[in-house]
């Protein structure tokens, strides 16, 4: 059945912008985009796992702003919130469970991002 994420899709009315959102301010990196004429219409960066997608709403199917499942693993999520808010994003307080870290905010699009640190020893 099920062997692992291929990629994960977030709708964006502009797919450059919310991609070098991504780049900028998050640090991932994207492959080349795919492009009809000067409109890029798909963008993807490897990550560990799979693949983040960014793709018109169109093509998607979705509104942008509309996704909410990305939770992207980070080393420091004390660090990582401060230098957020140092960029100007309203980066919710940190939310603390038994086995992790968690926080979100809006990225360029008003899609939800979430950022988690695992406190469980591997």
């Amino acid at each position: 059945m099920i062997k692992e994420i291929a990629f994960t899709v977030y709708p964006a009315k502009d797919v450059a912008k919310l991609r070098d959102f991504y780049r900028d301010v998050l640090g991932l990196k994207f492959s080349d985009a795919f492009s009809e004429g000067d409109v890029v219409k798909y963008a993807e960066a490897e990550l560990k796992g799979g693949y983040f997608a960014v793709m018109t709403d169109e093509w998607a199917e979705r509104p942008a702003g509309s996704a909410a499942s990305i939770v992207f693993e980070v080393d420091d999520i004390e660090q990582t919130r401060k230098d957020l808010i140092a960029r100007g994003l309203e980066v919710e307080e940190i939310y603390d469970t038994p086995v992790c870290r968690l926080t979100s905010f809006p990225d360029a699009e008003g899609n939800k991002v979430s950022l988690h640190q695992s406190t469980v020893s591997k």
